[in-house]
């Protein structure tokens, strides 16, 4: 009977990591370069957007650079892009503008696969909204 309590946490922990992945990219979300749309005006109180996203990829093939560009309502104070791997603080370049470029090199064989990449943005309240992309690494 202890050997299927000891295994029961382990095996939750096992599942709460295997995040499902998203089987399609949101409509907000698209591939190539350039600004993907202009941000615009939320106060201070209201709950922060996601307008528009651009990736270079969503299938990074090393080595190689990953960017791109997310774009919110100007009351968006943070932005990050998890997984269960790693996470991504984005930097503001403007009000409800932020961009990356991560060089993805030699990363450990864990790395390399399938994700639900979740794009996370929060205005000062703390008050958050989420969108759920396909990603991947070879």
């Amino acid at each position: 009977m202890s050997r299927t309590l000891c295994g029961t946490p382990f095996a939750l922990a096992i599942l709460c990591a295997c995040a499902p992945i998203p089987s399609h990219v949101p409509a907000n979300v698209s591939i190539g370069r350039g600004l993907p749309a202009s941000p615009v005006f939320g106060s201070n109180t209201a709950a922060p957007r996601i307008l528009a996203v651009r990736f270079n990829t969503l299938n990074v093939k090393r080595p190689a650079t990953w960017s791109g560009t997310v774009v919110t309502t100007t009351n968006v104070a943070s932005l990050e892009l998890r997984t269960n791997q790693f996470s991504l603080n984005l930097p503001r370049t403007t009000f409800g503008v932020f961009r990356f470029r991560v060089h993805a090199y030699d990363l450990p064989a864990e790395f390399l696969r399938r994700y639900s990449l979740r794009i996370i943005a929060r205005n000062t309240a703390g008050d958050a909204v989420e969108e759920d992309v396909p990603f991947s690494i070879h």
